[in-house]
This record gives structure tokens, sequence and C-alpha cells, in this order.
């Protein structure tokens, strides 16, 4: 009888035993760093990588649009265009959009503050668009402008992601996210088309 009792008695404890990790670990306070330091060092190097893939974004941007802006120049001279005010005004567009791109990576500063930049940043996609939607309509413009221009975009919506402004190719504007030019928006679209540049 005394025998059965020890062994019921180290089998219930060695379950118990057994037991006791996992009851442990369902309270989630088991194995975990009571401070939260690899959480935030998790942060910070999230952080950083973010940060550098803008800066990154930011200076192809800058280095690229000065080829851009010769190569759609170049493009534009042999096209239906050359000598039109219409190439003039894009040129000058291309032009600013150099320009702006350079001033936007000397504002960045490692994007610790990207307020900074913000304005620079607003403007870059602004004019961006503007080119975008002079590419877009013409279908038989030169493939490499297209295929650079391409490759900037992919850049931009990087830098729109992290400045929080929304591109939309499709009417031609980076803009915010906000109800009052989303109706704007819906409302001339229903007019016909819109086309804030004049192209």
């Amino acid at each position: 009888m005394t025998n059965r009792r020890t062994t019921f008695l180290t089998l219930v404890a060695a379950l118990f035993m057994l037991a006791l990790p996992v009851i442990a670990a369902a309270q989630g306070g088991y194995g975990r760093d009571p401070y939260y330091r690899n959480d935030q060092r998790n942060d910070r190097r999230n952080d950083n990588y973010y940060r550098s893939n803008v800066r990154d974004a930011i200076r192809r941007v800058a280095s690229r649009s000065g080829e851009f802006k010769d190569r759609l120049d170049d493009a534009l001279d042999n096209s239906r265009y050359d000598g039109s005010r219409r190439e003039d005004r894009l040129v000058g567009v291309a032009d600013d959009f150099h320009d702006t791109a350079e001033r936007l990576r000397g504002r960045y500063n490692n994007g610790r503050n990207n307020n900074n930049s913000e304005a620079e940043a607003r403007r870059l996609l602004q004019l961006a668009a503007r080119i975008d939607s002079f590419i877009s309509r013409n279908n038989s413009f030169d493939s490499r402008v297209r295929s650079q221009w391409y490759s900037l975009r992919q850049d931009l919506n990087v830098i729109a992601n992290a400045y929080n402004i929304n591109g939309n190719y499709n009417n031609g504007d980076y803009r915010n996210n906000d109800d009052y030019n989303n109706r704007r928006n819906r409302r001339n679209n229903r007019r016909g088309s819109y086309n804030p540049y004049g192209y």
C-alpha cells in the first residue's frame, strides 16, 4: 500500500515539474527581457534601415534627375514639340525638378526630422506629377526617357511614403490623403478630363 502511494506521489510530482515551464510561459514573463532592451534595439535597427532607404532614394533621385533632364531635352528636340512653348515649359519643369531634388538632398540630413525637408519633398512630388502627366499621355514618346522616368518613379514613391504624401498618377498629382482633396478629385473627374497643368 505504501509502495503504491509512493509511486503515485512520485508520478504526480514528476508531472507537476513538467508542467511548470508551460504554466510560466503562459503568463508571458518566461524568457523575456524585463526592460524590453531587445525590442528597443530592433526598433532602432528598423528606424535606421528606414532612414537609410529614404536617404538612398533621395540621393538616387537627385543624381538621376540631371541625366533625366538632359535626356528629356534631347527627346523633345527630336519630337513634334520641338520649338513649342510646351517644350519650353516642360524643360523648365524638368530643371525645377532637378534643382528641387538637389535641395531635398541637402535638407534631408539623414532623416532625423522630416519636417525640415517636407516643403522640398512636396514640391518635388508636385513637379514629378507634372512630368508624369506628360509622359503618360504621350505613349509614342522616346522609350529611353520613359524607362528612366519609371525608374525614378519607384524612388519617388519611397519619398512619398516617407512624407505621407500619396502618389496618384491617374490624375497627375501628389496630394495628402484627406477628404477635401478626394471629394474635389471626384467632382472634377465627373465633369470631364481634369488637367491642372494645362498640357
